[in-house]
């Protein structure tokens, strides 16, 4: 595909109920809709390679459907703590009946990405969701991760079995961004989605190099990411040259566009 082609997205007041889902889904959430098995899957492995990200980044996004309309905008923010990094995903959609917020945290560790706490909070006039877990993982890099998740008041507490190589599916852009790009490069990792208090097996490929025109109608040379949760596809283009910034997702039916890079606090 070509990237260079960019326009003025249109704004769209979605109904209050259609954003929640949205957001209470998971915006980015990989497994909600994944039935697929995880049997052709190759075995777990570590994919992070690389960290080159600076200790602090703010990463801006359009959140456009597929008529280019703009539901709303996304926040990627990376701050390090000690040997941890803070990250976070803020969502932000504007509603006919007022907006509506979805905010993700995930510590890990700064040097593994291994994940070690998860927040988050979601909320629209009407529905909300709270959401925390804690992440342990034994000398034999099995994880384990005690969630307890708050529903409109319907409270749900689970232990989660996750296994080796698992990390939090709300890190997935930082995870991506951390691979050993290279062509055709394919492997497999366990991925963790906390509100659905289940593991699965998620497949990444590098599919090749293309041109992106990204804020300032500066040109990115990017890869493209494949990563397939069970018979979902989830495709992100990632500056080739570090700090190999995220410059586009596509998660059909919405995309995630770059406008904005902030490196100061």
């Amino acid at each position: 595909m070509n990237g260079t082609h960019q326009h003025t997205p249109r704004r769209a007041r979605l109904p209050a109920a259609g954003a929640i889902t949205i957001l209470l889904a998971g915006a980015i959430a990989l497994l909600a809709a994944a039935c697929g098995s995880d049997a052709n899957f190759d075995d777990p492995v570590n994919p992070v390679s690389q960290i080159a990200w600076p200790d602090f980044e703010r990463l801006h996004y359009d959140m456009l459907d597929q008529t280019d309309t703009l539901l709303g905008t996304l926040v990627l923010e990376t701050q390090r703590e000690n040997d941890r990094y803070r990250l976070s995903l803020t969502f932000d959609l504007d509603t006919k009946d007022g907006p509506v917020s979805d905010i993700v945290t995930v510590w890990v560790d700064a040097d593994t990405l291994q994940p070690i706490r998860y927040e988050r909070q979601a909320e629209s006039a009407e529905q909300a969701l709270t959401a925390e877990a804690d992440y342990e993982i034994d000398s034999d890099g099995r994880t384990t991760v005690s969630v307890r998740v708050d529903d409109n008041g319907d409270v749900t507490e689970e232990t989660v079995d996750a296994d080796t190589f698992a990390f939090d599916n709300d890190s997935s852009a930082w995870l991506w961004r951390s691979l050993a790009f290279e062509q055709d490069l394919e492997l497999t990792y366990r991925s963790v989605n906390v509100i659905q208090r289940r593991s699965q097996l998620v497949q990444v490929a590098v599919r090749g190099q293309d041109t992106l025109r990204g804020p300032d109608n500066q040109d990115f040379l990017v890869w493209q990411v494949v990563a397939t949760p069970g018979v979902e596809i989830s495709r992100a283009w990632y500056e080739v040259d570090p700090p190999h910034r995220l410059v586009r997702w596509d998660q059909q039916p919405r995309r995630f566009i770059l406008t904005r890079i902030e490196t100061d606090p």
